[in-house]
């Protein structure tokens, strides 16, 4: 029971209210955020295929692109994991170019690694691979979300440290001379 004269503020609404997002404002604002990524998106696979077949897909180039690729996907949670909307906004187009530029590239580089006769069965496997590994990714992005955005923000920086290591190193033992 209240005693006279003493009052409390109501709770914070935790459902968008309290910055005045309604529920349909919020509604088109993703909605208008998800096509701006999907244009972006569509626009880094289509220029960046033809940007590989017209530079030969060479390893230089293909080499080139996968050092992009993790710096871009680095970036994205420390961008989408904030509270400006502007800041959320560039985090999902970093985003769609940064898978729109990994399609392509990962296209091409199945195309020039395995013959012709066995590129459906290579291309089955290899999504079925990045299938799986993007629903493991997806549960440790989840978790780590719920223990600490910025513990998920240096996982993921660090993941994608790790993966340009491996990139250097595969590339190294790869421009090696078998004797």
């Amino acid at each position: 029971m209240k005693s006279a004269g003493t009052t409390s503020a109501p709770p914070e609404p935790s459902d968008g209210h309290a910055r005045g997002l309604s529920a349909w404002r919020f509604v088109l604002v993703f909605g208008g955020v998800s096509l701006l990524m999907d244009f972006v998106y569509e626009g880094a696979r289509s220029v960046t295929g033809p940007l590989l077949a017209h530079l030969g897909a060479s390893a230089a180039v293909v080499g080139v692109v996968l050092v992009v690729l993790p710096l871009l996907s680095a970036a994205v949670p420390a961008l989408a994991f904030t509270d400006t909307v502007g800041v959320v906004v560039a985090g999902a187009l970093v985003w769609g170019a940064a898978v729109g530029v990994q399609e392509s590239t990962r296209r091409a580089t199945v195309a020039d690694l395995v013959p012709v006769g066995r590129r459906a069965t290579a291309y089955g496997v290899f999504a079925g691979i990045m299938g799986a590994a993007a629903l493991v990714g997806g549960a440790l992005a989840g978790v780590l979300y719920d223990i600490s955005v910025p513990l998920l923000i240096v996982v993921v920086a660090g993941i994608q440290t790790a993966a340009l290591g491996l990139l250097w190193v595969t590339r190294a033992v790869r421009s090696t001379p078998v004797r």
